[in-house]
Order: C-alpha cells, then sequence, then structure tokens
C-alpha cells in the first residue's frame, strides 16, 4: 500500500472520529433543545430524544415574557463581554514579557504566580479586601477579583514561546518596538490560543454565580 493511499485511509479514519466525538458532544444539547420545544406529558413520559415532541413555545413564552429574566440574561452578557476583554488583555500583558530572557527575575515572578495556584487567601480575606477596595455590590466586583487566571496565562505563554524568535528578531531589524511587535506579529499568529482562551473566560465567567451572591 502506498503512502498516499495510508495518508488517505488515515485522513478518513480520523475524520470519521472527530464526527463521532462531535456527535456525541450534540446529543445532549439537542435532547435539552427538544426537550425545551416538547410538552410538559412528553417530558414526563420520557418520550423525548433528539426531536420534539407535542410541538410547542410555551416555554420560551414564559422566559422572553419575564423582564427580570431578560435583563438578567443581558446583565450576563454584557458582564462576561466585559470580563473576557479584562482577562484577555491582563492575560496577554502578563504572559508576553515571561516569555522573554532578558527579563530579568522572570522565573521569580512565574514562581510567585504559580504559588497562588495552590495557595489563596480564603474567602473572609477576599471579602474583606473586595469591601476596603469599595467593590462591594458594584460589577466591578465580579471582575476585577478573578480577571486573571495564572494557568491560562502559563498556557499563553508557551504558545508564544513555541513562536519562532526570527519573526521578532526580523521585526526589531525594522525598528519594532516590543508592544508592535506584540499587536502586529504576536497576536495576529496566536489567534488559535486567544479563540481558546476567551471561550474559556466566557464560560467560566457565564457560569460562575458564587461571587455573585457574596459581593452583590
Amino acid at each position: 500500500m502506498s503512502p498516499k493511499i495510508q495518508n488517505k485511509i488515515f485522513d478518513y479514519v480520523v475524520a470519521l472520529i472527530v464526527l463521532i466525538a462531535v456527535f456525541v458532544c450534540l446529543v445532549p444539547f439537542l435532547y435539552i433543545f427538544s426537550e425545551s420545544l416538547s410538552s410538559n406529558r412528553a417530558i414526563i413520559s420520557q418520550a423525548v430524544t433528539v426531536y420534539p415532541i407535542d410541538f410547542n413555545i410555551e416555554a420560551y413564552k414564559v422566559v422572553f415574557g419575564d423582564a427580570g429574566m431578560l435583563y438578567s440574561l443581558f446583565y450576563t452578557a454584557v458582564l462576561t463581554l466585559a470580563f473576557v476583554l479584562v482577562s484577555m488583555t491582563v492575560t496577554i500583558l502578563a504572559s508576553y514579557p515571561l516569555t522573554k530572557k532578558r527579563l530579568k527575575g522572570r522565573n521569580a515572578i512565574l514562581l510567585l504566580m504559580l504559588v497562588t495556584m495552590y495557595f489563596t487567601g480564603g474567602l473572609i480575606p477576599d471579602y474583606m479586601l473586595v469591601k476596603n477596595l469599595g467593590l462591594l455590590n458594584t460589577p466591578f466586583a465580579l471582575v476585577l477579583p478573578g480577571m486573571m487566571s495564572v494557568y491560562y496565562m502559563i498556557i499563553m505563554k508557551s504558545f508564544f514561546q513555541n513562536l519562532p524568535e526570527s519573526l521578532e528578531e526580523a521585526a526589531y531589524l525594522d525598528g519594532c518596538n516590543d508592544l508592535q511587535i506584540l499587536f502586529k506579529i504576536v497576536l495576529p499568529l496566536s489567534k488559535p490560543a486567544l479563540a481558546t482562551i476567551s471561550l474559556l473566560y466566557a464560560v467560566f465567567r457565564w457560569n460562575y454565580f458564587q461571587d455573585a451572591l457574596f459581593y452583590i
């Protein structure tokens, strides 16, 4: 069997595995969506699978007819967007300098950041910090305290380090400074990592409810 045919077979097998994985991931969402469009009788009798039974939109009328629910959805969406923008900005500006060997004390800085992953102040010190900063009962209490994940910062740092150094060296020769290199070269080449980390931040903020109970 020629290498070309082997590569094609490998590609088909990988594509099949990916399709199966996508299907497995989508089934729960299809099931929930189908239930939202099905009658209570069909849901209770467990007759709903991946398509609606006794189609109706009463659930959506209840949700979109509630002004409080719509406001909550809008507020959460805006808060999530703000959190992602702030978190990505801080994560990028924290991870990029740590990739530079000329940065003095970068290992010590990274070590101090790693310590915060395993040791935290606890709930009461966190609450007192937010209170003393005047952030209680404000949206800033849901954005600023957790605006950067050290774990995601390390992922971003590793991605930046894998980019060819020759690109930055060529940019330096052309007269670019560090910020120009970051925004014109590094970030455009890091779109996969940026998209992934942004999505992780968005999911975290959208699902996290505990800090709202404490600070709002």
